[in-house]
């Protein structure tokens, strides 16, 4: 996975590339248009088509940025070259946002909550499993909190979109269709939101202690082995990549 300063360059790099190759033609009482020779078009629209590609996997395909990509070039009616030259202009706008902080990255967004599931919130479940003064309800809710937002950034990392109501087994369900979780996990998935749910409404006689630190190794269990399974998954979405111009 790409660092954020990374994508920024590659984006600023591939806004310079977008403008390459193409001369202005000046028309009498009208706006310019930008062309190119017939050897040089394929070139450029394989350069936009990679910067769409960019912004529907980082700036999220149903973001505001990739909306306003596909506006530029797919609806330009002056010329492709023109769409491709506003592309550029996108892109230097992305990236001025994420390094002024006031966008992040998508991906990197959704990894950064799966780390934090992992690793923040499951270090409080242990705390809360081993405090003897706290009910074990409050750690088996929080493991499942835990297993929820790992879940659900899968779901936002792979840009999938769900047929029904968002929740542990609806985010599960979806990445089966993907077959990045098996069937066993599925079912494992849905074992442990079933606990996750009686501590949540107060249903008590089932918990303990033991049943806490169980639920605290199975999350953990999860959380890596889907880790494990995104990468490669996410490498292979269809997508330009730093360097690639």
């Amino acid at each position: 996975m790409p660092t954020t300063e990374e994508l920024v360059q590659w984006a600023l790099n591939h806004a310079n590339a977008l403008e390459r190759d193409m001369a202005l033609q000046e028309r009498p009482g009208a706006v310019g248009v930008w062309i190119s020779s017939v050897r040089d078009r394929p070139k450029i629209r394989a350069r936009a088509i990679a910067a769409l590609d960019f912004l529907d996997r980082f700036g999220g395909h149903d973001s505001q940025w990739a909306i306003m990509a596909h506006e530029v070039f797919d609806k330009n009616t002056s010329s492709m070259e023109t769409g491709a030259r506003a592309l550029g202009d996108v892109l230097r706008e992305w990236a001025a946002a994420v390094r002024a902080g006031v966008v992040v990255p998508r991906q990197v967004e959704a990894q950064g909550a799966r780390t934090v599931a992992s690793t923040d919130l499951m270090d409080q479940v242990r705390v809360l499993a081993e405090d003897r003064s706290v009910h074990p309800a409050a750690p088996i809710v929080l493991a499942g909190a835990a297993l929820e937002v790992a879940l659900r950034s899968a779901v936002d990392e792979l840009q999938l979109t769900l047929s029904e109501k968002p929740g542990i087994t609806a985010y599960a369900r979806r990445l089966r269709q993907e077959n990045i979780l098996s069937v066993q996990d599925v079912k494992d998935v849905e074992q442990i939101a079933g606990v996750r749910n009686s501590a949540a409404h107060g249903q008590f006689d089932e918990l303990s202690r033991e049943r806490a630190g169980l639920m605290e190794q199975q999350v953990n269990f999860f959380l890596a082995r889907l880790s494990k399974t995104l990468e490669p998954a996410a490498e292979n979405l269809p997508s330009s990549t730093p360097g690639a111009n």
